[in-house]
């Protein structure tokens, strides 16, 4: 799903899971009216804003937004406010990349304080996509190409969302 004006304003966050507090509803809310407002260019707001925004967390016991989801959703929002502004990304290797690229890719990890995508997970995708280059046009499953990565918890190596993503974005794009 693209991230557009109308879609910042329609969005719904889920709750805190059980036993964590999450982000302020009104205080996400008020900054995604901001962030519309950005991406239909009737205001600046920059990438670096929006990464280094921190939101309040809910008074105990109110109804709060699950912090990792408006996390990965501000993620998402950031690349599409920079392609917004400066055009598609333009990939530093020629695309395709050869398998030997992909399996040597590696992502950052995640901002302090934020979760990340499981290590392991998506390594094991990344080296799936690489043996797929290897080989002919055969055997992509579109299905497998959009996973579903777990969130890390605290001691598991994890990776920036936003790398991940984008990577995911790449791969799909060629696919289709």
């Amino acid at each position: 799903m693209r991230v557009t004006p109308e879609y910042v304003r329609r969005i719904r966050f889920g709750r805190a899971p059980i036993g964590h507090r999450g982000y302020d509803p009104a205080e996400v809310d008020a900054f995604c009216a901001a962030l519309a407002d950005a991406l239909a260019g009737r205001a600046a707001l920059s990438v670096a804003t929006i990464r280094g925004h921190e939101f309040g967390l809910a008074a105990p016991g109110r109804r709060d937004y699950d912090r990792d989801e408006v996390d990965a959703f501000l993620d998402r929002a950031c690349v599409e406010l920079e392609s917004a502004r400066y055009g598609p990304a333009r990939p530093q290797v020629a695309w395709p990349p050869s398998p030997e690229y992909v399996s040597r890719l590696r992502f950052s990890a995640p901002p302090l304080g934020r979760s990340g995508y499981i290590a392991d997970e998506v390594d094991a995708f990344r080296e799936h996509v690489a043996a797929l280059l290897a080989q002919t046009a055969t055997g992509w499953d579109t299905a497998a190409i959009r996973p579903v990565f777990g969130t890390a918890t605290a001691g598991v190596r994890a990776y920036h969302r936003g790398e991940v993503d984008a990577f995911v974005d790449a791969v799909a794009a060629l696919v289709s």
